[in-house]
């Protein structure tokens, strides 16, 4: 199984071509407008909440936050703000579909986290060739299903992320993504198209898990009290890499240590749950012997 690194290309109105969501979670912002405490308005596809009353103080310019506070992203733009549980919602029984192309490099790889569905499908389309690449996947968790009692009895689960990969590099390609959810409200947390890179082959080895952002107080009686909060995924990937190819594999990682990326380690590693959606935290690259390295790294999460 191949590790592999996508770096996630930023995505703005530029690229966004069509959304099957309307923008209209509230008022847009306007300069001639008095707002009042607890209004809120839309500007740049940003949500805000006005806490403190006047007229002209637009929200984007206002750095101190004395006029407005971020709510977060509209319901449209939450796919791209980074934050996996803030997700878009759609309409029970409507596909929930994002088209996107201009794109600064041609894409090989699109990955989808904080998905809520039955099946996602990716169509990639180029002016000239047509639909070079179509793909659905199925969001039906099976890996629950480990006897008869859990086949009768077990409840229904999906799968939370997607990952399409090997996609033809058109340069001019558009990207639509179609989610459905007969029965059920769509909802998407984050939508990254990137450009992916071979890593080397992984490795048993991996170790994954989470930090959890939930809180635990307990009173003077010793009573707890939780509160349930995001968590985010922790991966140590291994891999095998040739000797020759590590400074290749260091260039990539540096140039990328501070860029959203995901890493995953082939078609069904969302099934394992080594696929994260995050920032390179540290690595290392351990020469074993002229033939083959072995390549150590940490990927921290986005919530």
């Amino acid at each position: 199984m191949t590790l592999r690194l996508a770096v996630a290309f930023p995505i703005g109105e530029v690229n966004l071509s069509y959304s099957s969501l309307s923008e209209d979670d509230h008022p847009a912002w306007d300069i001639g407008t008095g707002y009042q405490i607890n209004d809120q308005v839309m500007h740049d596809h940003l949500r805000y909440e006005c806490i403190q009353a006047g007229a002209g103080v637009d929200p984007a310019g206002d750095v101190t936050r004395a006029h407005w506070i971020v709510l977060g992203a509209t319901n449209r733009w939450r796919p791209f703000d980074r934050f996996i549980t803030d997700q878009a919602e759609g309409q029970a029984g409507v596909a929930m579909v994002y088209r996107l192309n201009n794109l600064q490099q041609p894409v090989s790889a699109v990955s989808c986290f904080g998905l809520a569905g039955t099946e996602i499908t990716l169509t990639v389309t180029d002016p000239n060739d047509g639909v070079v690449y179509a793909e659905t996947i199925s969001l039906v968790d099976t890996s629950f299903i480990i006897d008869a009692f859990t086949y009768c009895f077990e409840p229904h689960r999906v799968r939370s992320e997607a990952v399409f990969n090997e996609i033809p590099p058109y340069a001019q390609a558009t990207y639509e993504i179609s989610l459905t959810s007969p029965d059920a409200v769509p909802k998407i947390g984050q939508i990254v198209l990137g450009r992916e890179y071979d890593m080397g082959e992984a490795l048993f080895g991996t170790s994954f898990g989470i930090e959890d952002y939930s809180t635990a107080e307990r009173d003077q009686w010793g009573n707890m009290t939780i509160v349930e909060r995001p968590f985010a995924k922790v991966v140590d990937y291994r891999a095998r890499v040739p000797t020759e190819q590590g400074r290749r594999i260091a260039i990539i990682l540096e140039e990328n240590r501070a860029k959203p990326v995901v890493v995953f380690g082939g078609e069904d590693s969302d099934q394992i749950g080594v696929t994260v959606y995050g920032k390179l935290s540290d690595w290392s690259i351990d020469t074993g012997d002229p033939i083959e390295s072995e390549l150590r790294l940490k990927v921290e999460g986005m919530t």
